[in-house]
């Protein structure tokens, strides 16, 4: 099964729950790691230490969601929480 949002598309309450426990384990994982986003070099750089582990550690999400939560996140979710970016499937609130 992929991400609850194809089970439950308006649980927003649990796709934003997940979203920031996903963040936060990419959060506690990177400062495991010794890794620093802001000050590890060229953002650009392949061979940045940073954008090395970023492959390895989605590995490494997907396997434990998969293992602990019956589910992996999509490629976007593990992309924004990796970089720590809004989550992607949070309604916006446009005002006109």
């Amino acid at each position: 099964m992929i991400y609850s949002i194809l089970l439950e598309p308006r649980n927003h309450a649990l796709h934003a729950r997940e979203y920031l426990a996903l963040s936060a384990w990419f959060k506690r994982r990177k400062h495991e790691l010794g890794l620093n986003q802001e000050l590890s070099g060229d953002p650009m750089d392949p061979h940045n230490a940073f954008n090395r582990a970023y492959e390895s550690l989605c590995k490494e999400a997907e396997s434990k969601w998969k293992f602990d939560r019956k589910y992996w996140p999509s490629p976007l979710q593990l992309t924004h929480a990796f970089f720590q970016m809004k989550d992607p499937i949070r309604l916006d609130k446009f005002t006109a």
